[in-house]
């Protein structure tokens, strides 16, 4: 079964899906949807105005699941986006959203010339590291020199690149069955189309790329995730006031569909009905909603906590992806200071890369120019790069990435430091981790009966879509879901 396909309806059939609805339901059910991330909101948006009694069971008290805007505790109405705080130019549902509830999207500058890197001891920006690659004195091989890391990467992933872009939707199925098997740093290092890199090359990389902590990850997963980030045809945007705007846009549609506080403990499927058994995360009373279908968003790193009744409900398949679904745990810490002294060292916006513990900080893209505090994301790691900072207790951490911060731009940044903040989804319990991303042979074992209904249970999240990781992929398996059930018939299932 061929992977990652592309969904049967086009883009320009969701983006009308958006803008005009569903229609009216030729068989209106009763619809329980566990989670009010994106995609259990957009699917909760589209059939209830196609005439579906809604149900929405939310185990927070807010809605958004990643895309999560942290206001406190900073001042001056400032905030960090501590989930999704990007969305590329080529997510055109994520953007047709913010149009249709009228926000306003800001470029968010991913990168500038003037971005810093600080390492193996040595300062400088991006504009100087590309005239002059080798200043960094990484022990690349000798025809590896004067290639930034940036080309050096291009190099190796050029030959598969080439060919995906020869035929997207047939080469990309080709691609993930070839080299599914290999992590990247197994390409990288035995690369079998094209040329094979150094392990100071890889180093170069994983450094200077954010790489650090995924080489063991499968490189179609890699790849997709390089392809946008990479691209100097796609700009970002962020949503002015915090991504969080979006999903809250939901709510006046919503608010008396949703359930706060509750979390799912079972799932239930007897008598032509599935049944969902929850409870009140505070006063643990429980709570049971019987409807004709139900949808999870959850990620599978908690829907694995659930129990399934009866067990055989989900087949063996859907079991082994619950299970062994790769989620990635990613750490931001954030900082505020009393002034922006980064622009007065010429950083507007962009980010620092570097092999201190903080590894990549992002200067923020809105408020350039204007006086008073900024909010800085002092530090961004992913994966393995998380453990160090998970294993520390608050104040560490925010202590940890003010001092890094400081060797980078000086000691007298700590005159102008307020507050700060960290956020582990690692340790979230209502994620389990940031975003899905496979391991080495997994999209080709799991991916198929991801997405698969089971009985009346059907699945939407970034992990159901071809864009996990990203507001898109959750926009477009609530699109999706919500077509798969629209005109189902109630009794189709036992």
């Amino acid at each position: 079964m061929s992977i990652f396909r592309m969904p049967s309806m086009t883009t320009e059939q969701m983006l009308l899906t958006i803008r005009n609805g569903l229609g009216l339901s030729q068989t209106p059910k009763k619809i329980i949807i566990v989670g009010a991330g994106m995609s259990g909101l957009v699917a909760a948006s589209l059939l209830k105005n196609a005439g579906h009694e809604i149900t929405i069971l939310e185990a927070t008290q807010r809605v958004g699941g990643r895309v999560y805007t942290l206001r406190a505790p900073f001042t001056d109405n400032l905030y960090m986006d501590v989930g999704a705080m990007r969305i590329p130019s080529n997510h055109v549902l994520a953007l047709e959203y913010i149009k249709k509830y009228k926000l306003k999207a800001n470029p968010f500058y991913n990168t500038t010339p003037h971005d810093l890197i600080y390492a193996n001891g040595i300062k400088t920006n991006l504009s100087t590291y590309q005239r002059n690659p080798d200043i960094l004195n990484y022990p690349v091989a000798p025809h590896e020199r004067g290639k930034t890391a940036e080309e050096l990467l291009t190099i190796a992933i050029k030959p598969v690149v080439d060919f995906i872009r020869q035929n997207p939707i047939k080469n990309w199925e080709f691609v993930v069955r070839e080299f599914d098997k290999y992590p990247m740093s197994f390409f990288l290092r035995n690369n079998p189309v094209g040329i094979s890199l150094s392990s100071g090359a890889i180093e170069s990389i994983e450094v200077l790329l954010n790489l650090e902590g995924f080489p063991e990850l499968s490189f179609p997963a890699i790849l997709r995730e390089l392809i946008p980030l990479f691209n100097p045809d796609i700009h970002f945007y962020e949503v002015e006031g915090g991504n969080d705007k979006l999903p809250n846009a939901f709510l006046p549609e919503l608010k008396e569909n949703l359930y706060f506080g509750y979390k799912m403990t079972k799932i239930e499927q007897r008598n032509h009905q599935v049944t969902i058994h929850s409870t009140q995360t505070v006063s643990q009373r429980p709570l049971q909603v019987t409807g004709d279908l139900a949808i999870i968003t959850i990620p599978f790193s908690l829907l694995s906590f659930v129990e399934i009744v009866p067990r055989d409900l989900f087949s063996h398949s859907k079991r082994r992806a619950i299970r062994d679904l790769h989620y990635v745990s990613s750490t931001k810490i954030g900082l505020q200071f009393k002034h922006r002294f980064w622009e007065k060292e010429g950083i507007l916006s962009g980010k620092l890369m570097t092999d201190l513990p903080i590894r990549f900080a992002y200067y923020p893209s809105h408020l350039i120019g204007t006086s008073g505090s900024g909010v800085i994301l002092a530090s961004y790691t992913w994966e393995d790069e998380t453990l160090s900072w998970d294993n520390l207790p608050e104040n560490d951490r925010i202590r940890n990435a003010l001092d890094n911060l400081a060797t980078v731009h000086g000691s007298h940044i700590y005159n102008h430091f307020l507050t700060g903040v960290s956020h582990s989804w690692g340790q979230y319990p209502y994620s389990g981790g940031a975003f899905s991303m496979f391991k080495p042979s997994q999209e080709s074992e799991l991916f198929p009966h991801i997405p698969a209904p089971e009985g009346r249970v059907h699945f939407a999240g970034e992990h159901t879509s071809p864009h996990p990781a990203w507001v898109e992929g959750a926009i477009q398996s609530g699109i999706r879901v919500a077509h798969e059930v629209n005109n189902l018939p109630k009794t189709l299932f036992k």
